[in-house]
C-alpha cells in the first residue's frame, strides 16, 4: 500500500477551503468582538473604582472631623466633671 498524491483539485476539497477560511474569518471576528467588550468592561470597572474611591475620600474626611469634634466633647465634659467635683461638698 502506497500512499498516493492526486494532483486535481475537486469541489471536495475547495468547498474543506472555503469552510476552514470561514471558520478562521469568523473565529478572528468573535475574538476581537470579545476583546472589545472586556476593554470596555475593565473601562466601566475603572471608573467605577475612581467614583468609589471618591467617596471614600469624603468619607475619611468626614470621619476625621467627627473624631475632632468627639475629641473637643470628651475635653468640655471632663472640665464640666471637674468643675462639679469642686462644687460638691467634701465630707
Amino acid at each position: 500500500m502506497t500512499v498516493q498524491f492526486d494532483n486535481k483539485i475537486s469541489l471536495g476539497h475547495v468547498i474543506s477551503i472555503v469552510t476552514v477560511l470561514a471558520a478562521c474569518i469568523m473565529g478572528y471576528a468573535t475574538l476581537s468582538a470579545r476583546q472589545e467588550r472586556l476593554s470596555a468592561d475593565v473601562l466601566a470597572m475603572q471608573h467605577a473604582a475612581e467614583a468609589r474611591e471618591g467617596r471614600i475620600r469624603a468619607v475619611e474626611i468626614a470621619q476625621a472631623s467627627q473624631s475632632s469634634d468627639l475629641r473637643s466633647i470628651q475635653i468640655g465634659i471632663s472640665r464640666i466633671e471637674a468643675q462639679l467635683e469642686k462644687l460638691q461638698p467634701k465630707p
